[in-house]
């Protein structure tokens, strides 16, 4: 089974001169918790998902480890202050450079692989022979194809 059978065709992209605040509204009306960023002919410049704008959120001391324990931050506030900051940034100040990236014609072995040992995030974008965007697939997608797609007597071996 190849990747292209189990993408998703249909995705949400944002171009390079969007702001975060319109990619967090994509994200905020979508299932999809990333949105690739490609250039006008469709090619993947890279890819903001939820945790990637959390990290920008989030104090830097926090993110980084120095600080372990933080019951005692006034979380909210900082925490608004920081959004507040973020909404009007281009989006490529806040982007994945190297999302995880898939080529149509791969393996649902090598499309799980490349999930579960690149940044671990819950997708991968593929592309097709031109290294243009042509769809998105979740680890959720993943699971549905065992359940749907492949025979029980294949877990034979």
């Amino acid at each position: 089974m190849h990747a292209n059978l189990i993408m998703v065709k249909d995705v949400i992209t944002c171009r390079s001169d969007q702001t975060v605040a319109e990619a967090i509204e994509f994200l905020n009306t979508k299932t999809f918790r990333i949105i690739p960023i490609v250039d006008d002919d469709n090619h993947i410049l890279g890819a903001v998902n939820t945790l990637t704008l959390l990290t920008h959120i989030v104090p830097e001391y926090i993110v980084n480890g120095y600080l372990q324990s933080v019951p005692f931050a006034p979380d909210i506030g900082l925490l608004r202050k920081h959004y507040r900051e973020i909404l009007q940034k281009s989006i490529t100040e806040v982007m994945d450079v190297n999302p995880t990236v898939v080529r149509e014609d791969e393996s649902l072995l090598s499309v799980t692989a490349a999930m579960v040992t690149h940044d671990r995030f819950e997708y991968v974008l593929v592309v097709d022979a031109e290294q243009r965007l042509s769809g998105i697939i979740s680890s959720s997608d993943i699971l549905r194809a065992m359940d749907k797609f492949i025979p029980e007597k294949a877990f034979d071996a």
